[in-house]
């Protein structure tokens, strides 16, 4: 059986060998082939990336009239303590307890407003499960939010609402659920039209949406989200015209040496972190990050060391 085995098998593997090692110069014009793709991506990646800008540092877009360095604890979808998250009143409390920035998602309505909404579905905030974005901003009032487990007397409230009531009284966060360059152009536009350039920070985890707006219009200010510790490596080959002004990211994702690699880029003050409430608000502290999306947590007694009016 070996024998006739090695009859079948042997002169077709023994052919194929006998083939390539009597081509010895096959290998030589692979590599050749590969380092001249190679080198060809590498020079259309460099012409791409002069064309934005380069590289080197970005200068730095002020944010309301405070010190690039100066603290900021965002309102997690306002305060929810007593509140539905992303409504009106959550971020009426946040006022009231003296923060100075929020944070707060945004959706479309059917009819293509912005809104002040999470999820992708209705079931977790309305206990029906349908699309956010089959219901219109005039049908908003007839989906009262749960709370407490049982729809209560609070609804969505669409961005315009918002900003009508708050637009001097926050630096805000706008968490975009949505990532098409139509929404892009329309974020920007109210952003213009309230004239609060300097008080918005436009996140996403879509880096060509983040591009897209630094690229059409660079005096909007961006944060990309999901730049975790490991993701260093990807800062410095954006080119400087496309770069976020902040890098955004879950605080339990970040350790020590993210945070040196942030100091020393001099990036520290452009990082912001979310995941945080009263009983890792000191650590994040200690690493020296200033700028929090923060989980309101009165009852805890670590909480009264925070310092919401910095």
């Amino acid at each position: 059986m070996v024998f006739h085995f090695s009859l079948i098998f042997f002169p077709f593997f023994g052919n194929t060998s006998a083939n390539i090692l009597t081509k010895p110069k096959i290998f030589p014009r692979i590599i050749k082939a590969l380092l001249i793709a190679i080198t060809a991506l590498v020079v259309a990646y460099l012409a791409f990336a002069f064309s934005f800008g380069g590289f080197g540092s970005k200068p730095i877009k002020p944010l309301f009239s405070d010190p690039a360095d100066s603290a900021l604890l965002f309102a997690h979808r306002g305060v929810v303590e007593n509140f539905p998250e992303n409504s009106l009143e959550s971020i009426g409390e946040a006022k009231q307890l003296g923060f100075r920035a929020v944070e707060f998602d945004l959706r479309k309505s059917a009819d293509d407003g912005f809104i002040l909404f999470h999820d992708t579905d209705t079931e977790r905030m309305f206990g029906s499960k349908r699309n956010i974005n089959e219901i219109s901003t005039s049908s908003l009032e007839d989906f009262p939010l749960i709370q407490n487990g049982k729809p209560g007397k609070y609804f969505i409230p669409t961005l315009e609402e918002v900003l009508d009531q708050h637009r001097a009284d926050f630096i805000f966060y706008f968490d975009m659920k949505l990532s098409g360059f139509k929404e892009a152009d329309q974020i920007v536009e109210i952003i213009r039209k309230y004239n609060i350039e300097n008080r918005v920070i436009v996140a996403s985890a879509d880096a060509l949406f983040v591009f897209y707006i630094e690229l059409k219009y660079p005096e909007t200010i961006t944060a990309l989200e999901g730049f975790n510790a490991g993701k260093e490596w990807i800062y410095p080959v954006i080119p400087k015209n496309l770069r976020p002004d902040f890098l955004s990211g879950f605080f339990s994702r970040i350790d020590e040496n993210h945070v040196e690699w942030l100091r020393n880029k001099g990036l520290l003050s452009r990082r912001i972190v979310y995941g945080v409430d009263s009983s890792n608000y000191l650590s994040a502290k200690s690493l020296g990050i200033k700028h929090m999306i923060m989980d309101y947590d009165s009852i805890s007694p670590a909480y009264n060391e925070l310092r919401i009016n910095h």
